[in-house]
């Protein structure tokens, strides 16, 4: 059964008191946010997130996609494909993804952070998620 959640005064937050979370066994799990358009078409945006994911996870992904006219999600503009973490103890190990890409239509984007389960508890944890864009002029 897929969860996801946000925790919050747990002490499993990056920074301050929550964070959210997925977390499956077997098919897909995410959570998403749909961006309105703050910049116009051909910005120069950056996606980050610090992320703290299971051992056991081995396809995770955080990537911005194409919304759809008619509010359906359309093709992945920019995706990073996830694994286990690295310990990193300086920030409880969450570790800091980050990537650019261009804004390619006028309507909203969804940014998303989810996994595919492998047969194997896994889960994400995402916190201080920041999404801006410079206009291209």
């Amino acid at each position: 059964m897929p969860l996801n959640s946000l925790d919050y005064g747990k002490n499993l937050a990056h920074k301050g008191q929550g964070n959210l979370w997925v977390r499956n066994t077997t098919g897909w799990n995410a959570v998403n946010k749909e961006l309105s358009p703050s910049a116009p078409t051909g910005s120069l945006c950056t996606a980050q997130a610090w992320l703290r994911t299971s051992e056991t996870l081995t396809d995770g992904y955080m990537s911005v996609r194409q919304t759809n006219s008619d509010g359906s999600v359309g093709n992945v503009i920019k995706e990073l494909k996830l694994g286990a973490s690295p310990v990193n103890s300086d920030n409880k190990n969450y570790n800091f993804y980050t990537f650019d890409f261009y804004r390619p239509v006028s309507n909203s984007i969804l940014f998303y952070v989810g996994l595919w389960g492998n047969n194997k508890d896994s889960w994400i944890q995402i916190d201080d998620v920041a999404i801006s864009c410079r206009t291209p002029y």
